[in-house]
């Protein structure tokens, strides 16, 4: 069993479906997925800047509705989860469990009694802030001559929606947060905490990455660090962006906290064809082309350089572990 704690397939689910393809999971990416072994997928609800700000919560509805529709249409593969025992339960079955997250707090706006309805329609992960700024903080911008000139924490909607979301039983994500957001997220954290998708700041110095004193944080909440594949968040230096490079991270991570405390976010955007972002040849920055490809160059390989229990850690149980504790 494989958990990818980060995939931004609904862009594809709902920009295909609207052009009248149907089963869009299980033609473009089923083979891939079963080849690397996933048996779970956390994914996100990303808004395009396009949408911003009025169209947030009408494209991130959209998406949900799409994907169900590929469930009532897929059903044999994929199911929609809400809790630990339904993935356990997806992945005894060969199934795929899908968990649904919020990539970025844009479509609640600055109304948390829209929490509550994502939640109902599955939402169990909700990360505050994408890389910019919303109603909730400041996000970690990619380049840092991008960030604003003036940085802020979390806003006061921000606390209250730190504060709901446990209230709630959601898992808190903060990948993409700026440092001022993060620490006053894990000031607020009662229960474990991740970072979906980010990688170690020692090894590579993007501000998308976690220095040493945050990835203890996370592991002191009981929280998993999900390894990002994206390589600008591998390497400083386009020479060593490779799979060496990035099995560094898991092993800093198990050096600085443990071995109980890493997961996989694959961040794969290179196989999400209908992400229409600048030019094709330039976008081309995961490591892997596809799950297939992690399967076959990481997560395969993960199997010899890891003790058997070890590679189910950070396979799936350590984030399957947060899952339990936090939704059940």
């Amino acid at each position: 069993m494989v958990l990818d704690a980060h995939f931004d397939v609904l862009l594809d689910v709902l920009a295909y479906r609207k052009k009248g393809e149907r089963k869009i999971l299980e033609r473009r990416h089923l083979p891939n997925l079963k080849e690397a072994g996933i048996s779970t997928l956390i994914c996100s609800l990303y808004i395009c800047e396009e949408y911003l700000p009025e169209g947030a919560l009408r494209n991130a509805l959209d998406q949900i509705s799409a994907l169900k529709e590929e469930l009532e249409e897929s059903g044999e593969h994929f199911v929609l989860c809400r809790d630990s025992a339904e993935a356990r339960r997806a992945a005894e079955t060969g199934k795929i469990g899908i968990f649904l997250s919020l990539e970025g707090a844009e479509p609640l706006g600055n109304d948390i009694l829209l929490l509550r309805t994502f939640y109902d329609l599955g939402v169990r992960f909700i990360g505050l802030t994408w890389s910019r700024r919303n109603y909730a903080g400041d996000g970690s911008s990619f380049d840092p001559s991008d960030a604003p000139k003036f940085q802020g924490g979390l806003t006061k909607f921000g606390r209250e929606l730190v504060a709901a979301a446990q209230n709630m039983g959601m898992v808190v994500d903060v990948s993409h947060l700026n440092d001022p957001g993060f620490y006053e997220v894990a000031d607020m954290m009662k229960m474990p905490f991740i970072a979906s998708h980010s990688n170690c700041r020692a090894l590579c110095g993007s501000p998308r990455n976690l220095k040493d004193d945050q990835i203890k944080m996370i592991a002191d909440s009981g929280g998993v660090i999900g390894l990002n594949a994206y390589s600008p968040f591998v390497s400083d230096s386009e020479s060593d962006r490779d799979p060496a490079k990035f099995f560094e991270h898991l092993e800093y991570i198990r050096e600085v906290a443990s071995i109980d405390n890493v997961g996989i976010g694959l961040d794969l955007c290179d196989c999400i064809e209908s992400l229409d972002i600048g030019d094709r040849d330039d976008r081309r920055k995961n490591l892997f082309a596809d799950h297939a490809d992690a399967g076959r160059r990481f997560i395969g390989p993960l199997r010899e350089k890891l003790a058997p229990e070890e590679y189910d850690a950070v396979a799936f149980g350590n984030f399957m572990r947060v899952i339990e504790k936090v939704l059940g």
